[in-house]
Formats: structure tokens, sequence, C-alpha cells
């Protein structure tokens, strides 16, 4: 007889493994429809080298794309402390990123012997690409700086840009893809028992605070 809890059992499986799909490949299938868009409109004004150049770039982020979904495929059984390489996954993105959107990205990471869940992990990841992705399609940004701060009982991520911002308090937000975005950052941020600050005035970019609790272990 089948129990009344596998059902659920399944379900909550099919909604993590969408989640890590939707974390590990869509940004990369947003930075290759971003280079074909930008490829678009000045195609006709760059350089045989340049065309060669762009493509090479959508080939690496497509070869990316594809890494990730394989890793996504034979490591969804990931153990509640995972190591350090989702930091390198992170790294990953942001290049892909900023090679396929032309805007300088920094990322400074914590140290590398500090642990983070799997949640945890899952949670910063996404709000890094949320952010950034919102920076660059929304802020037409040139420069994004990206600071994850791990210490024994907390975790700060800060991510700011020099785009043109907007007005936080404009009831507009929210209605639109960027507002959806900024939702489910908070969304993330609060359901590990966290928080998310938003600080942007038009004209003067964005700076996006997320804290979340660690356990001290």
């Amino acid at each position: 007889m089948q129990s009344k809890v596998e059902p659920y059992v399944l379900f909550e499986e099919r909604n993590r493994i969408a989640e890590e799909i939707h974390d590990r490949i869509c940004p990369h299938l947003f930075g290759i429809t971003y280079a074909v868009h930008s490829a678009e409109q000045d195609w006709s004004g760059m350089s045989s080298e340049q065309h060669l150049d762009l493509l090479r770039e959508i080939q690496q982020a497509a070869a990316e794309a594809t890494r990730e979904l394989r890793k996504t495929i034979y490591d969804l059984s990931a153990s509640e402390h995972g190591d350090a390489s989702w930091l390198c996954g992170v790294e990953s993105l942001l290049a892909s990123q900023a090679k396929l959107s032309g805007v300088r990205i920094r990322f400074r990471p914590p140290a590398p012997d500090r642990r983070v869940t799997v949640h945890h992990q899952k949670a910063l990841y996404r709000i890094i690409a949320e952010a950034t992705g919102n920076a660059i399609r929304h802020g037409k940004c040139s420069a994004v700086d990206v600071r994850l701060t791990l210490r024994r009982c907390s975790a700060t991520l800060k991510i700011w840009d020099n785009g043109k911002g907007f007005d936080c308090g404009a009831t507009r937000l929210g209605n639109d893809d960027s507002g959806h975005g900024l939702r489910n950052m908070k969304t993330l941020a609060a359901a590990l028992g966290g928080s998310l600050q938003i600080d942007s005035e038009e004209g003067r970019g964005t700076c996006i605070v997320a804290r979340l609790p660690l356990s001290d272990g």
C-alpha cells in the first residue's frame, strides 16, 4: 500500500529538480539570448574577427550550459553540506555573463574553508544570478560588483551596479519582469530566515544586500 507521504515527497523532489535546472541552466541561456540580440543590432558594424569572437563566446556559453546540465543530472543527491565547488559555479556564471554582455563583473568570494548548506548555496547562487541579470537587462549597467562574506553565524551578500537605477517606492514596481525578480530574491532570503534590502535611485545605480543566518557548525 502506498504511503500518503510518498506523493508529497515526489512532488517536493520534482520541485527541487526544477529549481536546480532553473538556477544552473537558465542564466547561461539568458546570456546567450542577450548576446544574440546584441549581435542582431550590431552585426553590420562588426568586423569579421569580432564576428568570430562573439560566436566563440556564444559557443562557450552553450558548452557551459551543457556542462551544468550534466552536473545537475548527476549531482542532484548532494549532501547537506556541500564543498566550495559551488563558488566555482558562481565564478563561471559571472564570467560567462560578463563576456556575453560586455559588462565588467567583479566577484569577491569568501574564504573557501567556510561551508554552507546546500539550501544556502542554492539561495545565494540564485540571488546572484537574478541580481546580475536585472542589472544587465534592466539597469543597463557597465559594471557590477558582487561580494559574499561568510562569518560564523551569518552570510552577507552585497551586489551593486552603476546602472540607471529605479524608484524603489514606485507603485509600478513588481508589475514587470524586474519586479518579479526582486520578489523572488526577497522570498529566497526570507525562506532561510534572512532579509534582502534594495537601495536604488534613478540615475545612481542599485545596491542589493542579502543577509542570511547560518548555523554555528
